[in-house]
């Protein structure tokens, strides 16, 4: 007769598959002024990276899309002019060109002063990471530097590990904004505009160019079309799944006490 199997042992709680609960947050009665000083700091850098998402999306790429379709109108009323020069009509075209030149001319100084913007952002984060670098030395020598380098400050990052993230995140928008500046440099690549104040403002193309812009000819469709994707996808900057913004955010709403009732 066959022996009945022995029924196997039940698995102990000890032994399920489920994660241990994490420690819970620091509770805000307990918090140091290092905790508020380095939150502050670090809501602050959150800050500084959405408005750099909304200038780079509503500033610079929409702004330099803008430009390009006023250069093609331009460039297509000026052909229009050369082929039919003379007569009331042409007075005409060379007016329209003369208020879309004034147009572009304006679309180009916004770009400049986005660039202006997201440089003093880029600007603040570094000052923000460096105050974040800061503050871990002064609690190595005020609270020890196993407060500043061991224990966890809210769940389980000590506070050197934030100073750490916060300049890991900085980086990629120092050399992002170099990028944009160099594909605006390509995007925004014009030759003189026809302008109403120019010795011959009856004729848009009368216009003589400095020498500087005789030499920079407008860039090949396909080059336009490559800065503009690069722009549009910030590829220097990390995207989901890395380390990047977003990465970077999921942590902080765990690891830091308060971070969703932060501005």
């Amino acid at each position: 007769m066959a022996k009945t199997p022995a029924t196997p042992p039940r698995r102990s709680a000890s032994t399920s598959l489920a994660s241990p609960a994490p420690r819970g947050p620091l509770p805000s009665t307990s918090e140091t002024s290092y905790h508020k000083r380095l939150r502050s700091i670090l809501l602050d850098h959150k800050k500084c990276r959405k408005e750099w998402n909304e200038l780079v999306i509503r500033g610079c790429l929409a702004r330099t899309r803008a430009a390009i379709e006023l250069w093609s109108d331009i460039e297509n009323g000026l052909k229009v002019v050369n082929s039919k020069k003379g007569g009331q009509s042409s007075a005409v075209r060379a007016g329209y060109l003369f208020a879309q030149s004034a147009r572009l001319s304006e679309q180009l100084a916004t770009i400049n002063a986005v660039v202006s913007s997201l440089t003093d952002l880029v600007a603040t984060m570094s000052q923000l990471a460096e105050r974040a670098e800061a503050l871990t030395v002064e609690a190595a020598k005020t609270r020890g530097t196993v407060f500043a380098f061991r224990d966890p400050l809210w769940v389980t990052w000590p506070l050197a590990r934030f100073a750490d993230g916060l300049q890991d995140q900085t980086t990629p928008y120092l050399h992002s904004l170099a990028l944009i500046r160099s594909l605006l440099d390509t995007l925004t690549t014009f030759p003189p505009l026809p302008s109403s104040t120019s010795p011959a403002s009856s004729d848009p193309t009368a216009s003589t160019p400095p020498e500087e812009d005789k030499a920079r000819p407008r860039p090949k469709p396909e080059e336009l079309q490559a800065a503009m994707s690069l722009l549009a996808v910030q590829p220097l900057i990390p995207g989901k799944g890395g380390e990047g913004p977003e990465a970077w955010e999921e942590v902080m709403s765990v690891e830091v006490g308060g971070w969703n009732e932060g501005r």
